[in-house]
């Protein structure tokens, strides 16, 4: 299927007419997302909802510009004048149509899209743009020149310079920048004893579909096409989940007939992951303070036909229920720093004091599972964090307080490794999402 970029553009009225829709669609995400921190899938999500007008050709070109805004950020950012900039980031957009289309045209020309670029500049009456260079950061730098900027922008600037100094010292940094800049392939989980039911169904739509060399369930799937629309995916045949997150499960082992609990469960991939690595025999207790969030897990779970997945709503104190487990996998909230690829933007809303309380939660929520697991069991702790304040500092103070749990070496699930006890997979590990995961049995 055709790239949208590649589409014959509309007559100037109506791309005009276009260009309206993604300014008010664009302001209300940079006006919300910044001033009350909400991710900008959510955002998109209610004004399309609102606005039934914007046909499937409005809705792609909308989303795809403004998460170029967003994922170019640290770039566009530097273009406005400091005041201008402040206010935008608390939440207040007061630029003027031509400003907003001016910065949305500047996205779409770092992003690659130099047709729409173009389109823009001639729907807004802007100068002519130069002849485009090779690289995201060479063509930033182009539309500072472009703003009369004198600012030399490089790709340290896609995040602020506090997460900047955080970012662990083992990290490729110059690659994780480039992806960070670059769009998320999509994963799915295949759950069903015929792959090639699937794979079929996605060919037949025109879908490229890619085995993982390791994991036999992962497919990397190029797609235009809704996947949740797939007949395939109402019958629970597979699961949209990412490579890293799919390793998180794979980690814990779980074994048929075993007792496990996944207290912060949310929407349920890794219960649904460990429930069908157990076989569909024993159990998973899935638990999380969100009720919806259950309520999604328990129909993705009747739609896959497990039958030994239990989902119950808690407080998130303390576990008190009657048995112990020989598993719990604590999927912790977190920065989500790992993932904003999949979350354009969210770097420029976090806060040092956000890091500060998410590790409290985080330790918190480790003290109150330690007593649930049986002796010979393990905790499983993961995040989706590229932080060690979230990830390893959060384990190695459990480990001293908890001297009845030891890290548990486990084979690295894309290579084979064996790793002592804690793993950080990178986005160039895999071309997915950076998560931490560390491995802990209770020893006594």
């Amino acid at each position: 299927m055709k790239d949208i970029r590649e589409k014959k553009l509309l007559a100037p009225e109506k791309f005009r007419a276009q260009l309206n829709l993604l300014n008010d669609a664009a302001r209300r995400v940079l006006s919300t997302g910044f001033g009350r921190k909400m991710p900008a899938d959510r955002i998109l999500a209610a004004y399309f909802r609102e606005n039934r007008r914007c046909g499937s050709r409005d809705r792609a070109f909308i989303s795809e510009t403004v998460y170029s805004a967003l994922r170019y950020w640290g770039f566009l950012r530097e273009y406005l004048p400091s005041e201008r900039r402040n206010e935008l980031e608390s939440g207040s957009v007061k630029m003027t149509a031509k400003e907003l289309s001016a910065l949305l045209m500047s996205a779409c020309f770092i992003s690659g899209d130099l047709k729409n670029a173009s389109a823009i500049v001639s729907a807004a009456n802007l100068p002519a743009l130069p002849r485009a260079l090779n690289n995201p950061c060479a063509r930033a730098n182009q539309m500072a020149g472009y703003f009369n900027c004198t600012v030399r922008l490089t790709d340290s600037m896609l995040i602020p310079q506090w997460i900047d100094e955080l970012l662990p010292a083992d990290l490729d940094k110059s690659s994780y920048l480039q992806m960070l800049a670059s769009r998320p392939p999509v994963w799915i989980r295949l759950q069903c004893n015929d792959p090639q039911e699937v794979i079929n169904e996605l060919r037949c739509v025109d879908a490229e579909a890619e085995f993982h060399p390791v994991l036999p369930n992962a497919v990397r799937v190029r797609s235009k096409v809704n996947l949740y629309s797939l007949e395939s995916f109402k019958a629970g045949k597979f699961e949209i989940q990412d490579l890293a997150s799919q390793c998180v499960s794979i980690t814990a082992a779980p074994k048929p007939g075993e007792r496990w609990l996944d207290p912060c469960a949310g929407a349920g991939g890794k219960t649904l992951h460990l429930a069908q690595l157990m076989m569909r025999k024993g159990s998973v207790q899935a638990g999380d303070i969100r009720e919806e969030k259950l309520n999604d897990l328990r129909l993705r779970a009747r739609r896959a036909g497990f039958p030994n997945i239990t989902a119950k709503a808690h407080n998130g104190g303390v576990w008190k229920g009657k048995h112990l487990f020989d598993g719990v996998l604590l999927d912790a909230p977190c920065s989500c720093s790992g993932v904003w690829r999949r979350n354009p933007g969210a770097q420029w809303k976090l806060s040092p004091e956000d890091l500060k309380e998410l590790s409290a939660t985080q330790s918190q929520i480790m003290e109150n599972y330690a007593a649930s697991i049986r002796i010979g069991g393990v905790m499983v702790y993961a995040t989706c964090s590229l932080f060690d304040m979230e990830n390893s500092a959060v384990v190695k103070e459990f480990l001293a307080r908890h001297n009845e749990y030891k890290l548990d070496p486990f084979e690295h699930p894309l290579t084979g490794k064996i790793v002592p006890g804690m793993l950080r997979i990178d986005s160039v590990d895999g071309d997915c999402d950076a998560l931490f995961m560390a491995k802990m049995r209770k020893v006594k």
